[in-house]
């Protein structure tokens, strides 16, 4: 089934095609035409899109073009070294527990997921490059605001309706401080059944030298598989994290030391 961040997605690649093709920058009929949605649908996605700042009118125009947010975005995803240094993490995940291990970003109220190792023996939508989830209702998302504290999270989502999402998902703010709340003392976010029905998301936030969070490592594993073995998993996954952050800063302390030609 497609969700409505698929279909975000898919407007925002439409709009980017639109505006470097030959038809210039769309407008909400075309876009509406090109992804088979009525009118309505478009304009309520491209309202939340441009909200973030993905997406803006062009000029006096009555036209789309992607906005800052989307360049933001995308050099927030392009840092290589993490990229390199996190695709052995990852596959050493899928490895030892067969299955989907993805690293995420954060670009306003969405987690972008920017490096990713499926399984033969399972799938996940958000383990695909390019995938774009909500950040109150998952466990990469979570663990991007795990420091956040409520105030600025009101900042963040207090306009958001709190729709969607699985059967244990926070609906309020104050629930999601409160769990993340929780979650910081053991360093991981394990959300159960809050994005996909009887699946579990396992998520450890990635930091800079500085402790900034600047990325989030996760596993989704369904909940009949797990067979007692939460705590290990999620040890495993905050394992990985913490080598992802040191085998990143070595990275680029190399990179630094390198003379200048």
């Amino acid at each position: 089934m497609t969700s409505t961040f698929d279909r975000g997605l898919d407007l925002l690649d439409a709009v980017l095609a639109a505006e470097v093709g030959a038809t210039g920058y769309p407008g909400n009929a075309q876009l509406a035409e090109r992804l088979g949605l009525d009118q309505a649908q478009i304009s309520r996605m491209l309202k939340d899109l441009a909200a973030l700042g993905l997406v803006e009118r062009e000029g006096q125009g009555r036209g789309w073009r992607v906005g800052p947010g989307y360049f933001a975005l995308a050099a927030s995803a392009g840092d290589a070294g993490l990229l390199g240094a996190a695709r052995p993490l990852l596959r050493a995940l899928v490895s030892r527990w067969h299955e989907p291990a993805w690293l995420s970003v954060r670009s306003g109220a969405v987690a972008l997921t920017v490096e990713a190792q499926p399984s033969h023996w399972s799938s996940s939508v958000a383990a695909t490059p390019g995938a774009v989830t909500p950040v109150w209702c998952t466990g990469p998302g979570r663990a991007l605001l795990i420091d956040h504290t409520e105030q600025e999270l009101t900042a963040l989502l207090g306009a958001m309706e709190f729709v969607g999402g699985g059967p244990l998902a926070v609906r309020d703010v104050p629930a999601l401080a409160a769990r993340n709340a929780a979650d910081r003392t053991a360093g991981i976010v394990v959300a159960d059944r809050e994005f996909e029905h009887d699946v579990v998301d396992f998520s450890a936030p990635v930091r800079d030298g500085s402790g900034a969070v600047v990325a989030a490592l996760s596993i989704a594993v369904p909940r009949f598989r797990l067979a007692g073995r939460s705590t290990e998993i999620a040890e495993s996954v905050l394992g990985a994290a913490h080598a992802l952050e040191v085998r990143a800063s070595s990275r680029a302390g190399r990179t630094a030391a390198r003379p200048t030609p």
